[in-house]
Protein backbone atom coordinates (compact mmCIF):
# COMPACT_ATOMS: atom_id res chain seq x y z
CA UNK A 1 0.00 0.00 0.00
CA UNK A 2 1.17 3.52 -0.40
CA UNK A 3 1.71 5.60 1.71
CA UNK A 4 -0.81 8.64 2.03
CA UNK A 5 0.45 12.07 2.09
CA UNK A 6 -0.98 14.17 4.99
CA UNK A 7 -2.04 18.26 5.09
CA UNK A 8 -1.68 19.87 7.59
CA UNK A 9 -0.50 23.55 9.45
CA UNK A 10 1.13 25.05 11.85
CA UNK A 11 -2.20 26.30 12.87
CA UNK A 12 -5.80 27.74 11.58
CA UNK A 13 -6.30 29.68 8.24
CA UNK A 14 -2.15 29.47 7.20
CA UNK A 15 -3.68 28.47 3.66
CA UNK A 16 -2.81 24.55 3.81
CA UNK A 17 -5.99 24.03 1.48
CA UNK A 18 -5.23 26.87 -0.71
CA UNK A 19 -1.38 25.53 -1.36
CA UNK A 20 -2.88 21.92 -2.05
CA UNK A 21 -5.23 22.64 -4.75
CA UNK A 22 -2.26 24.79 -6.06
CA UNK A 23 -0.20 21.74 -6.38
CA UNK A 24 -3.13 19.43 -7.59
CA UNK A 25 -3.85 21.44 -10.38
CA UNK A 26 -0.28 21.64 -11.11
CA UNK A 27 -0.41 18.02 -10.57
CA UNK A 28 -2.72 16.93 -12.85
CA UNK A 29 -1.55 19.92 -15.57
CA UNK A 30 1.00 17.37 -15.90
CA UNK A 31 -0.83 14.36 -16.46
CA UNK A 32 -0.61 13.24 -13.23
CA UNK A 33 -3.62 11.61 -10.99
CA UNK A 34 -4.21 12.29 -7.44
CA UNK A 35 -7.12 10.58 -4.32
CA UNK A 36 -7.91 13.38 -2.00
CA UNK A 37 -9.43 12.91 0.81
CA UNK A 38 -11.12 15.23 3.82
CA UNK A 39 -12.37 13.05 5.93
CA UNK A 40 -14.00 16.01 8.75
CA UNK A 41 -15.10 19.26 7.47
CA UNK A 42 -16.61 21.86 10.62
CA UNK A 43 -18.36 24.71 8.87
CA UNK A 44 -19.59 23.01 6.11
CA UNK A 45 -23.24 24.36 4.95
CA UNK A 46 -25.25 22.70 2.33
CA UNK A 47 -26.79 26.17 1.58
CA UNK A 48 -23.06 27.51 0.39
CA UNK A 49 -21.44 24.35 -0.50
CA UNK A 50 -19.25 25.97 -3.75
CA UNK A 51 -17.68 27.17 -0.92
CA UNK A 52 -15.95 24.53 1.51
CA UNK A 53 -13.20 23.13 1.20
CA UNK A 54 -14.26 19.95 0.17
CA UNK A 55 -15.74 21.64 -2.85
CA UNK A 56 -12.04 23.39 -3.71
CA UNK A 57 -10.32 20.34 -3.53
CA UNK A 58 -12.44 18.17 -5.52
CA UNK A 59 -12.72 20.73 -8.42
CA UNK A 60 -8.77 21.21 -8.51
CA UNK A 61 -8.43 17.47 -8.55
CA UNK A 62 -10.70 17.61 -12.01
CA UNK A 63 -14.25 15.64 -10.56
CA UNK A 64 -17.32 17.66 -10.12
CA UNK A 65 -18.76 18.63 -7.49
CA UNK A 66 -22.11 16.84 -6.71
CA UNK A 67 -23.54 15.04 -2.78
CA UNK A 68 -22.21 12.04 -4.29
CA UNK A 69 -18.51 13.38 -5.02
CA UNK A 70 -18.54 15.30 -1.35
CA UNK A 71 -20.10 12.54 0.76
CA UNK A 72 -17.42 10.07 -1.10
CA UNK A 73 -13.71 12.48 0.20
CA UNK A 74 -15.76 14.01 3.44
CA UNK A 75 -18.58 11.61 4.93
CA UNK A 76 -17.82 13.64 8.11
CA UNK A 77 -19.41 17.20 8.23
CA UNK A 78 -20.83 19.43 10.65
CA UNK A 79 -22.38 23.30 10.40
CA UNK A 80 -20.55 24.79 13.29
CA UNK A 81 -16.70 26.61 12.38
CA UNK A 82 -15.24 24.76 15.65
CA UNK A 83 -12.91 21.42 16.60
CA UNK A 84 -15.02 19.13 15.35
CA UNK A 85 -15.69 17.26 18.70
CA UNK A 86 -17.05 20.65 19.84
CA UNK A 87 -18.99 20.80 16.38
CA UNK A 88 -20.31 17.28 16.75
CA UNK A 89 -21.29 18.13 20.14
CA UNK A 90 -23.74 21.01 18.57
CA UNK A 91 -25.41 18.58 16.54
CA UNK A 92 -25.28 15.52 19.17
CA UNK A 93 -23.25 13.49 17.10
CA UNK A 94 -20.01 11.87 17.97
CA UNK A 95 -16.59 11.55 15.90
CA UNK A 96 -13.79 9.24 16.91
CA UNK A 97 -10.89 8.39 15.84
CA UNK A 98 -10.64 5.23 15.17
CA UNK A 99 -13.36 5.28 12.41
CA UNK A 100 -11.80 8.26 10.84
CA UNK A 101 -8.40 6.03 10.54
CA UNK A 102 -10.12 3.00 9.35
CA UNK A 103 -12.35 5.42 6.64
CA UNK A 104 -8.70 6.36 5.33
CA UNK A 105 -7.13 3.14 5.15
CA UNK A 106 -10.29 1.65 3.09
CA UNK A 107 -9.76 4.92 0.63
CA UNK A 108 -6.01 4.95 -0.07
CA UNK A 109 -5.75 4.76 -3.89
CA UNK A 110 -3.69 1.29 -4.70
CA UNK A 111 -1.44 2.85 -7.00
CA UNK A 112 -2.01 7.06 -7.45
CA UNK A 113 -1.05 9.10 -4.58
CA UNK A 114 -3.59 9.57 -1.35
CA UNK A 115 -4.06 13.27 -0.53
CA UNK A 116 -5.42 14.04 2.72
CA UNK A 117 -6.45 16.96 4.57
CA UNK A 118 -6.45 17.80 8.14
CA UNK A 119 -8.88 20.38 9.96
CA UNK A 120 -7.08 23.38 11.97
CA UNK A 121 -3.40 22.62 13.04
CA UNK A 122 -1.22 19.72 13.37
CA UNK A 123 -2.55 19.76 17.37
CA UNK A 124 -5.85 20.50 16.88
CA UNK A 125 -8.70 18.09 17.58
CA UNK A 126 -9.72 15.97 14.84
CA UNK A 127 -12.05 13.60 17.03
CA UNK A 128 -13.26 13.16 20.36
CA UNK A 129 -10.33 11.58 21.57
CA UNK A 130 -7.41 12.40 19.16
CA UNK A 131 -5.65 15.27 17.18
CA UNK A 132 -4.63 15.51 13.48
CA UNK A 133 -1.17 14.41 14.78
CA UNK A 134 -2.55 10.91 16.11
CA UNK A 135 -4.13 10.37 12.88
CA UNK A 136 -0.80 11.04 10.68
CA UNK A 137 0.71 8.31 13.38
CA UNK A 138 -2.40 6.05 12.66
CA UNK A 139 -1.99 5.87 9.17
CA UNK A 140 2.07 6.05 8.62
CA UNK A 141 1.17 9.34 6.42
CA UNK A 142 4.28 11.26 5.38
CA UNK A 143 3.12 14.88 6.75
CA UNK A 144 3.26 17.97 4.54
CA UNK A 145 3.07 20.66 6.99
CA UNK A 146 1.86 24.38 5.26
CA UNK A 147 3.27 27.14 7.55
CA UNK A 148 3.59 31.18 7.28
CA UNK A 149 6.33 33.64 6.81
CA UNK A 150 4.99 35.74 9.91
CA UNK A 151 7.07 37.03 13.09
CA UNK A 152 6.54 33.55 15.41
CA UNK A 153 6.22 31.18 12.91
CA UNK A 154 9.65 29.70 13.52
CA UNK A 155 8.99 28.48 16.88
CA UNK A 156 5.67 27.49 15.62
CA UNK A 157 7.06 25.40 12.50
CA UNK A 158 10.32 23.77 15.27
CA UNK A 159 7.22 23.06 17.28
CA UNK A 160 5.36 21.25 15.34
CA UNK A 161 8.31 19.69 14.01
CA UNK A 162 9.28 17.96 17.08
CA UNK A 163 6.11 16.66 17.57
CA UNK A 164 6.26 14.54 14.16
CA UNK A 165 10.34 13.57 15.10
CA UNK A 166 10.96 17.02 12.13
CA UNK A 167 10.12 14.29 9.74
CA UNK A 168 8.20 16.28 7.34
CA UNK A 169 8.35 18.16 4.13
CA UNK A 170 7.44 22.13 5.34
CA UNK A 171 6.21 24.74 2.66
CA UNK A 172 6.76 28.22 3.68
CA UNK A 173 3.17 29.97 2.59
CA UNK A 174 3.68 33.69 2.57
CA UNK A 175 0.40 34.97 2.92
CA UNK A 176 1.68 38.44 3.54
CA UNK A 177 5.16 39.65 3.67
CA UNK A 178 7.29 38.89 6.79
CA UNK A 179 9.88 40.37 8.56
CA UNK A 180 12.49 38.60 6.30
CA UNK A 181 12.38 37.06 3.44
CA UNK A 182 11.09 33.84 3.21
CA UNK A 183 14.11 32.30 1.81
CA UNK A 184 15.90 32.95 5.02
CA UNK A 185 13.15 31.76 6.86
CA UNK A 186 13.68 28.24 5.68
CA UNK A 187 17.10 28.56 6.12
CA UNK A 188 16.81 29.35 9.82
CA UNK A 189 13.96 26.69 10.25
CA UNK A 190 16.46 24.47 8.43
CA UNK A 191 19.30 25.19 10.71
CA UNK A 192 17.54 23.43 13.51
CA UNK A 193 15.52 20.72 11.90
CA UNK A 194 18.01 19.32 9.30
CA UNK A 195 16.06 16.47 8.53
CA UNK A 196 12.87 18.33 7.28
CA UNK A 197 12.24 19.11 3.61
CA UNK A 198 11.54 22.91 3.44
CA UNK A 199 9.83 24.85 0.41
CA UNK A 200 9.18 28.55 -0.23
CA UNK A 201 5.89 28.55 -1.96
CA UNK A 202 5.98 29.65 -5.14
CA UNK A 203 2.67 29.01 -7.21
CA UNK A 204 4.63 30.20 -10.87
CA UNK A 205 7.48 27.35 -9.79
CA UNK A 206 5.90 24.19 -8.09
CA UNK A 207 7.65 21.67 -9.31
CA UNK A 208 10.09 21.08 -6.84
CA UNK A 209 7.39 20.90 -4.13
CA UNK A 210 5.58 18.21 -6.31
CA UNK A 211 8.83 16.16 -7.21
CA UNK A 212 9.51 16.07 -3.20
CA UNK A 213 5.90 15.09 -2.27
CA UNK A 214 5.71 12.28 -5.05
CA UNK A 215 9.07 10.67 -3.99
CA UNK A 216 7.66 9.92 -0.79
CA UNK A 217 6.68 6.35 -1.68
CA UNK A 218 9.57 5.97 -4.17
CA UNK A 219 12.61 6.14 -2.06
CA UNK A 220 13.23 4.14 1.28
CA UNK A 221 12.32 5.43 4.52
CA UNK A 222 14.80 6.94 6.55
Amino acid sequence: MLKPIFFTGTGTDIGKTHVLCSLLNAHKATGGHARVLKPVAPGFLNTAISDTDTSRLLKANGQNVTAETIKAITPWRFKAALSPYMAALRENRDIFLQPVVDWCFDHIHPSHPTVIEGVGGLMSPIAEDGLNLDLITELDAHPVLVCGAYLGTISHTLTALRSMDRRATVIINEIEAGPVPADETARSIKRFAPRADIHVFDPKNLTPILKAITAVNAAPAV
